[in-house]
């Protein structure tokens, strides 16, 4: 039993300690999940062995009550209900310092007028992306792999693809690439990314990355150019949105954090649909030998591997639930990966199937807080299908894939393979 002194889990979590990060070295619990679909759609989890505050939390488990719960503004980003603190973690982050400063930590209105500004520069016609540039990092990473026949897929495409990537649209300038490339490779959020765990190595880290970015702000400020680093720099909320304008304080750590955000998710999307083909060889032989089936593929790696296992909302009230009370300012977290396997919603959903349609996937959230991020995902991710499909016949796992154990991100560590041609 991994609870704290005194306090026991429900049967049916068996034994599975959700705020456990170790528990999540091997993989998100699916079969956890299908359990509590049926048996406990609305649970409370007590305690747990990395529950800081010692605060239990309600678990939600079923597609249509998360993706009510994400629209709801009952249930905030930014924290309520009499609480102190707030965000999107277990642990409640600093209302000013975090909760209700960062994106993902917002409420509306301000949320959406931040969104509003930032949105059109990673999505549509408008996006900052371009295809023939992410097409040429997948092609030059790509190269040094299928000349060997073999390699890590994490640490030598998926890693340095989503770094080059969003570090771009960012507007840090290749020459920073190394640094930053050491920086996201020992961090994942505040944690070491190999043990999952916040120490005094992981925490310098990030302090030395608030600092580069802040001054990399500074220099978009003094010569803007065309990338998301000056639209944060620059951009203003619409005048119509009534909310007062950005303070410093929110450019500087809105850079950072959406930057992070927006590798993270790049990184884990690329290393989790990889690993399903490598594991689906026949879904991959269809891919090579159909490729209208690109678009669909895109959409059930996404399902198959949502690269953040939950988000943490606070109730601003009351709210009945399944013939239980959730009190205002309880913690609320919404399980995506088990919102992606809800069978009232997917058809054999424990199996990968790239020609699934529909496919309502929530693995970038759902409401107000859909990840405009997640379109930055599919951009890069589908000129590598392509570069991968013309030329490699099967991707086969050659050694044991690791994971972080942590229970944030979705984090894949090795993913060793032969590429076999075509």
């Amino acid at each position: 039993m991994t609870t704290l002194p005194g306090v026991e889990l429900p049967d049916v979590l068996g034994a599975f300690d959700l705020t456990d990060h170790a528990r999540f070295a091997d993989g998100l619990p699916y079969e956890l999940f299908a359990r509590l679909r049926r048996q406990a759609p609305l649970l409370y989890h007590p305690p747990g062995v990395n529950s800081a505050d010692g605060e239990g939390f309600w678990v939600l488990s079923r597609h249509a009550d998360i993706a009510a719960a994400g629209a709801d503004p009952a249930f905030s980003a930014e924290g309520g209900g009499g609480r102190g603190g707030g965000g999107t973690h277990l642990e409640d982050m600093e209302r000013g310092v975090h909760a209700g400063v960062l994106l993902p930590m917002m409420d509306d209105p301000r949320h959406q007028a931040l969104k509003d500004m930032i949105t059109p520069s990673l999505t549509g016609g408008t996006t900052l992306l371009r295809e023939d540039e992410l097409r040429g990092h997948a092609a030059e990473l790509l190269g040094p792999l299928l000349a060997r026949g073999r390699g890590d897929l994490v640490d030598e495409l998926a890693e340095p693809l989503a770094l080059r990537a969003i570090a771009g649209l960012f507007g840090a300038p290749a020459r920073d690439l190394d640094r930053l490339s050491a920086w996201v490779h020992a961090v994942v959020g505040l944690a070491d990314r190999r043990t999952g765990l916040t120490d005094a190595a992981s925490l310098a880290t990030v302090q030395a990355m608030g600092g580069y970015f802040k001054d990399l702000l500074a220099a978009k400020r003094r010569d803007p150019g065309r990338d998301f680093g000056s639209l944060l720099a620059h951009g203003r909320l619409a005048d119509d949105s009534g909310e007062v304008p950005l303070t410093d304080y929110e450019r500087e750590h809105n850079y950072l954090v959406l930057l992070m955000h927006a590798y993270e998710q790049t990184r884990n999307v690329l290393a989790g649909g990889l690993l399903a083909m490598a594991e689906h060889p026949g879904q991959w032989r269809a891919l090579r030998e159909d490729r209208a089936l690109l678009p669909g593929a895109v959409e059930e790696m996404l399902r198959w591997a949502p690269p953040n296992p939950y988000n943490r909302r606070t109730a601003t009230r009351d709210v009945d639930l399944y013939g239980q009370t959730i009190r205002a300012g309880d913690k609320v977290t919404l399980w995506w990966p088990s919102a992606n396997r809800d069978e009232a919603v997917f058809t054999r959903p424990d199996t990968f199937d790239i020609r699934r349609d529909p496919n309502p996937h929530l693995s970038f959230g759902s409401g107000a807080h859909d990840c405009a991020g997640g379109e930055a995902s599919r951009l890069v991710l589908r000129p590598l299908l392509e570069l991968l499909a013309g030329q490699v016949a099967e991707i086969r796992l050659t050694g044991p894939v690791a994971r972080t154990p942590y229970n944030k991100h979705a984090v894949l560590l090795d993913l060793p393979v032969e590429l076999l041609a075509a």
